[in-house]
């Protein structure tokens, strides 16, 4: 496959993973194994980001960045299938998926489970829009691994400038904002239908507050930007 991205050679595997690889490693079951067989075409394994091939600086939580090159059958492949696969290595991911000559990045933002660093959970998953492969660019910018992961997600997600390390805190406060606004809208909409007079006053008292909750939210937000 072609340095799709323009990286320096030094970080260039262009490696297929055959998908038995995973059924071998990984608790594969039934219905994942479906997505692999109906879903993937092929992964390559296209970059290794680490502090040899960049010489940048690596973190105890942080020692590789892999980009995957997933070919899909489909452009509309469950996203679960990469969530599986992103849970269960031991390394930070970026996966390309390709159908036909269009392309976007997926990216899940995750951090580790403990401290043995056998596990992640996933926090949020970031995609970009499906763009023209000859189109597509994800720029490696910083001087150490977490800070490239992360600048990778700024642009992906559209976060785009951010203080150093505050990308964990960033992710967070948006689940948070977006969880709030939701919350916002079913007591707006509670509150229109209630006939009661009482009940729309201690009603609208509960908007007030979810407002200045999801304000607070906002304001923490610029101050990490």
């Amino acid at each position: 496959m072609d340095n799709i991205l323009n990286y320096p050679q030094s970080t260039v595997v262009n490696r297929v993973v055959p998908k038995t690889m995973f059924y071998k490693f990984m608790e594969v079951n039934p219905r994942m194994k479906t997505h692999f067989v109906n879903d993937v075409v092929n992964i390559t394994w296209l970059y290794k980001l680490s502090a040899s091939s960049l010489n940048v600086t690596n973190t105890e939580d942080m020692k590789e960045i892999e980009v995957f090159v997933v070919n899909l059958k489909q452009p509309d492949c469950p996203t679960d299938l990469f969530t599986f696969i992103d849970t269960n290595m031991p390394h930070h991911i970026i996966f390309v998926l390709l159908h036909n000559d269009n392309a976007m990045v997926l990216i899940n933002y995750k951090d580790w489970t403990d401290n043995t660093h056998t596990k992640f959970r996933i926090c949020q998953a970031f995609a970009s829009p499906w763009v023209p492969l000859s189109e597509l660019e994800l720029y490696v910018q910083g001087q150490s691994l977490p800070r490239i992961y992360d600048n990778f997600v700024a642009q992906v997600s559209g976060i785009g400038e951010h203080k150093a390390g505050s990308m964990a805190d960033i992710v967070a406060l948006r689940k948070q904002i977006a969880t709030a606004e939701a919350e916002l809208q079913i007591l707006e909409k509670r509150m229109r239908k209630e006939p009661q007079l009482d009940r729309q006053l201690a009603m609208n008292k509960q908007v007030k507050a979810k407002r200045k909750e999801l304000d607070n939210f906002k304001k923490k937000l610029e101050e990490l930007k």
